[in-house]
């Protein structure tokens, strides 16, 4: 987030935010709403575009949770899959580094797998 874009939102502490939120529900909501659009601004109008699709799809799945408890999950969720999905950050990490060995060391395959011992009875 950009700092000279720091909203209302950042002046609570957690506990002041709590207060808020149990005293008064739409401004909390309105001072989210806030934080979360300015946190979609990015560097270039296509990182925004971006940010925005994300937040768009979050907030989709988030709709689908009935408690709080609920949202919860789906975001732990969000988060795992982002992290270590079949296409999220590790795999992607673990991708770039097998390539760097590979030209480091000049091979063509680098051993992504523990090798498995067979038992093979006589």
């Amino acid at each position: 987030m950009n700092p000279e874009l720091r909203t209302e939102f950042s002046r609570y502490t957690p506990d002041e935010m709590r207060e808020l939120y149990k005293k008064n529900p739409e401004q909390f909501d309105e001072l989210a709403a806030d934080a979360i659009n300015q946190a979609c601004i990015g560097r270039t109008p296509e990182k925004t575009i971006k940010r925005r699709q994300m937040q768009w799809m979050i907030d989709t799945q988030l709709r689908k949770a009935k408690t709080p408890l609920g949202r919860m999950h789906i975001m732990e969720n969000i988060f795992y899959s982002r992290v270590f999905g079949e296409d999220g950050e590790l795999a992607h990490l673990t991708e770039n580094c097998i390539g760097l060995v590979r030209v480091a060391v000049g091979i063509e395959n680098v051993p992504t797998k523990k090798p498995m011992l067979t038992l093979v009875k006589k």
